[in-house]
């Protein structure tokens, strides 16, 4: 997994697409098979990759939607995050701050898929 994607995939995660909520569908497997999980640095996300076959139909689903989404921002900013944060390191949101630093130098594709992220997880967040 490219570290663009794995950082989006972890922004994901600890921002709502996969958190705990009212309308937390993954909030049972992730309290079952990561639950002794220390949080941070993505160990949470990776436990539930690892576990992905032993998912609830509905946090699969959920999943794959946010792992869509993350693939579509990785191939609009790939560009943009080699120009502006690819020595960057990995952990605690590093990457993604960093773009976030640069938004307004950041091409239009890219502006318009971290745009859309941050919608599509609003909607997972309110259980869409």
């Amino acid at each position: 997994m490219g570290k663009l994607l794995a950082a989006v995939l972890v922004v994901c995660f600890a921002n709502g697409a996969v958190a705990k909520g009212p309308n937390d569908v993954c909030a049972k497997d992730r309290e079952t098979l990561c639950g002794t999980v220390e949080r941070g640095e993505g160990r949470v996300l990776k436990c539930m990759m690892d576990n992905k076959d032993k998912l609830s139909a509905d946090c699969k689903a959920k999943f794959e939607k946010m792992k869509d989404h993350a693939a579509e921002m990785k191939d609009a900013c790939h560009e943009d995050h080699e120009k502006f944060c690819a020595n960057v390191s990995m952990g605690k949101g590093k990457k993604m701050k960093c773009m976030m630093e640069h938004k307004d130098e950041l091409s239009a594709d890219c502006k318009a898929q971290m745009e859309n992220m941050k919608d599509a997880h609003k909607k997972m967040r309110k259980g869409k």
